[in-house]
C-alpha cells in the first residue's frame, strides 16, 4: 500500500500524498511545531505520532504573506478551476464556494474528505475537481470562522519516514529565501528594535522577515544613504522582497519622498514610520532650552518613540530641537536617552508581563499591512486586471 502523508484539520483532510509523491507544507509551520499529532486509518483507528501542529488563528498571517490574502482568494480559484483538464466548465462560483466552506465548523465535521461532504454536493458532485484544490485557499477560508480558531492544522509525515521513503531533514524544510522579506532602516538600532519585536510580538511570522546583518559599519546609516541604497536597487532590479523603512522625521520624510518618485520593482516597498496620536502632544526642547509640549509626526518621530518610556526608568521621554531645516522651515528633532529605552528593550524577557508593547505592536502592524497592500495584493490587482 506504501505511506500516506496528510495536511489537515480536525478530522479533516485538505491534502495528502503517497510515497515520495506529496507536497510540502512545512512552509506553514516552525521547526518549534513538531508534537504528536493525530493520525487516521481506515477502520475509525486514531495514532498519534509526531507531526507538525498548529492553531489555524497562527497560520492566518502566514498564508497571507505566502500570498492567500482573503482579497486575493477569489482570483486563486478562479485561475485553478480554469487549469483543471477534468472540467471545462467553472461549476461553482467562488461566492458560492466561499459560503460553504465560510460556514463549517470543523468541530461538527467526521474524520472524512472535506469535499465528500453532503453540505459541500447538495446540487453536483465536485469531488473530482475540488480533491485537486490548493488546500491553502480552503485552508484561509475556513481560518475566517471563529469557531474554527482553535482547531489544529497538522501537517502528518511520520509514516513516510517509518516507510523508508524520505529523511526527516528532507520534509521539514526552512522557509525558502525566496519567501523572506528583507527589511533595510536608516540604523541598527532600528533593525534590532523590529527583529525583537517580532519575536516578542509575531513569532508565527518573524522567519518571514530577515535584516541586513552588520553588527558594526552599519552599510545605511542616515537617511542619505538609505535613498541611495534605494536608487542602487531600483537600477538593477533586484529580484529580492524588500521593505525600506525610513524614519518619519525631517530627514527622513524629505528622503522618503524622493524615493517614492523612484522607478521601484513590484517586490520593494518603500515606507516610513507611521503617523500616532501619542505623538501629538509630545514633550520637547528647543534651542533656547525652554519645554514645550509638541506634534512631532513628521519631524522627530523614529523607532524608539514606538517603545514603552516609562518602564523600569526615571527618565521622561523627551525630544530635543536640533538642526533647523530653512527650506521647509522646521526644526529635526531627536529623543534624548533614546539608546537607553532601546537597552530595557532589547533586554526583556518573554516571561516580563510590565511592558507595554501597544505602540510597537501599532508600529509593526502597520509594516504588515504596508506590505501587504503594496506588493502582494497589488501584484494580483494587476494580474487579475
Amino acid at each position: 500500500m506504501g505511506s500516506m502523508i496528510t495536511l489537515g484539520i480536525g478530522g479533516l483532510e485538505l491534502d495528502w500524498g503517497k510515497n515520495n509523491f506529496y507536497n510540502n507544507h512545512s512552509i506553514l509551520f516552525k521547526s518549534t511545531d513538531i508534537k504528536n499529532t493525530s493520525y487516521y486509518y481506515i477502520g475509525d483507528i486514531v495514532e498519534y505520532k509526531k507531526g507538525l501542529s498548529r492553531k489555524i488563528y497562527e497560520i492566518k498571517r502566514r498564508l497571507d504573506l505566502l500570498g492567500y490574502h482573503p482579497k486575493v482568494l477569489k482570483n486563486r480559484y478562479e485561475k485553478h478551476l480554469q487549469e483543471l483538464s477534468c472540467c471545462p466548465e467553472v461549476l461553482l462560483t467562488y461566492e458560492e464556494f466561499y459560503r460553504v466552506i465560510i460556514n463549517i465548523d470543523i468541530s461538527k465535521i467526521e474524520p472524512k474528505y472535506l469535499f465528500q461532504q453532503s453540505e459541500f454536493n447538495k446540487e453536483v458532485n465536485l469531488l473530482e475537481i475540488f480533491e485537486n484544490m490548493n488546500p491553502y485557499i480552503t485552508l484561509r477560508i475556513l481560518a475566517e470562522n471563529p469557531l474554527n480558531n482553535e482547531q489544529d492544522v497538522y501537517w502528518s509525515y511520520s509514516d513516510i519516514i517509518e516507510g523508508g521513503w524520505a529523511e526527516e531533514k528532507e520534509v521539514l524544510k526552512n522557509l525558502d529565501k525566496g519567501a523572506e522579506i528583507l527589511i533595510v532602516t536608516e540604523g541598527s538600532s532600528d533593525t534590532n528594535i523590529l527583529k525583537k519585536g517580532l519575536d516578542m510580538l509575531y513569532p508565527d511570522i518573524a522567519d518571514f522577515f530577515c535584516f541586513v546583518d552588520m553588527k558594526e559599519n552599519y552599510p545605511f546609516a542616515g537617511d542619505g544613504n538609505l535613498f541611495n541604497f534605494c536608487r542602487g536597487l531600483t537600477s538593477i532590479r533586484i529580484k529580492n522582497d524588500i521593505l525600506v523603512i525610513f524614519d518619519n522625521d525631517v530627514a527622513g520624510v524629505r528622503q522618503y519622498n524622493k524615493a517614492r518618485d523612484l522607478d521601484t520593482p513590484n517586490n520593494m516597498h518603500i515606507t516610513k514610520l507611521p503617523i500616532h496620536k501619542d505623538f501629538e502632544n509630545f514633550q520637547t526642547i528647543g534651542p533656547d532650552e525652554r519645554s514645550r509640549t509638541s506634534n512631532i509626526n513628521g519631524s522627530a518621530v523614529s523607532i524608539e518613540c514606538f517603545l514603552d518610556h516609562n518602564y523600569r526608568t526615571e527618565y521622561a521621554p523627551c525630544i530635543r530641537w536640533t538642526s533647523y531645516n530653512k527650506n521647509l522651515k522646521l526644526y529635526q528633532g531627536a529623543m534624548i536617552k533614546k539608546d537607553h529605552y532601546t537597552k530595557k528593550f532589547l533586554e526583556l524577557k518573554k516571561t516580563d508581563t510590565e511592558y507595554d508593547f501597544s505602540k510597537i505592536k501599532y508600529l509593526i502592524d502597520y509594516l504588515y499591512k504596508e506590505w501587504l497592500e503594496n506588493t502582494i495584493l497589488q501584484a494580483h490587482a494587476n494580474s487579475a486586471g
